[in-house]
């Protein structure tokens, strides 16, 4: 497992709870917030005990207050007397420019999925951080949570350029990791893989037993990266300037999304006996084209040109992925 990973894990968790004191309309009493943070167990989960609840709860408190968020205090009266609830001034919040360092970017983005995939609330939130958040998967999110441990393991290492090694189709990898982002249901972990000396994309949840987590500091981000731009969800954007283009099979049942996707125009042939479809497809940035291919599984493939397809075998033939 990775070796320290409490200060990320303590960084989530803070700013998950920011997320939810700034979007509730009315204060919430401890026993209130521990009720809606137990989604991220055992992540974030506030002992049984209540005095124990409380120092883990000033505790996150207290690290808010010191970033100058302002958390408003107020006590109840009438059946709940003398009970202390909190909530953040949204107004003061909004001022407020906090000038977070990339690495404090890197664990927001991070907390900012979490809470849209468990909870409706959190992203103006976050975006007031200055964080860019995306809209949360439509898919149902059950491949892997926000809090796993391998996702945590992940986040530690890019915020610590810390190099990460782990199975990955019956293969030992070794990765300088650049970000890890939510696509479409799924988290994928990009960066450059130093067997391949070149940047590649892994499927987080086909990630093979533990994330061994590196010394800090031994590597260098580029500093063009930009995760956003870097797994593509829209596959007319796959040419990254280049003219290169590939032709792919799609099977029937899959055909009416790929046509929604890139456009009646990108359909070059059309078998009225099985259903499938041939459509061109910019392969230019080869690394989001592989990875919108390979989230078709088996029911697409690259017909031509052949060193596309040739490429393509390969891959799978490395990541034992073809027989």
């Amino acid at each position: 497992m990775a070796r320290g990973t409490s200060s990320n894990e303590a960084t989530i968790r803070m700013l998950i709870l920011l997320a939810l004191l700034t979007e509730i309309k009315v204060p919430l009493t401890i026993e209130q917030i521990a009720n809606e943070m137990n989604f991220l167990e055992p992540q974030y989960r506030y002992p049984a005990k209540a005095a124990a609840r409380r120092t883990t709860f000033n505790r996150d408190k207290g690290a808010l207050v010191k970033m100058g968020i302002p958390v408003i205090t107020s006590t109840l009266s009438g059946q709940d007397a003398g009970v202390g609830a909190y909530i953040i001034d949204k107004e003061a919040y909004a001022l407020i420019d906090f000038g977070l360092t990339n690495e404090e970017l890197d664990a927001l983005q991070l907390a900012a999925a979490a809470v849209q995939i468990e909870k409706p609330w959190g992203r103006q939130a976050v975006q007031w951080l200055g964080g860019a958040v995306e809209e949360p998967p439509t898919s149902a999110v059950a491949h892997l949570s926000a809090s796993s441990p391998v996702l945590v393991s992940l986040w530690t290492a890019v915020g610590t350029r810390a190099e990460v090694s782990f199975g990955y189709h019956g293969r030992a990898r070794t990765l300088r990791p650049y970000g890890v982002i939510n696509r479409n249901g799924f988290w994928y972990l990009v960066g450059f893989d130093t067997g391949y000396q070149e940047q590649r994309t892994y499927r987080v949840d086909r990630i093979e037993g533990d994330v061994t987590v590196g010394p800090a500091g031994t590597f260098t981000r580029p500093a063009d990266f930009n995760v956003e731009s870097s797994v593509p969800t829209d596959p007319k954007s796959f040419g990254n300037g280049a003219s290169e283009h590939a032709t792919v099979r799609v099977d029937a049942n899959l055909a009416s999304g790929v046509i929604a996707e890139l456009g009646r125009d990108a359909v070059i042939r059309e078998n009225a006996d099985t259903g499938q479809i041939d459509v061109k497809v910019a392969c230019g940035n080869f690394d989001a084209f592989r990875v919108w291919l390979f989230a078709m599984v088996d029911r697409a493939e690259v017909v031509e040109p052949a060193s596309v397809r040739e490429r393509i075998v390969a891959e799978l033939v490395a990541l034992g992925g073809a027989k």
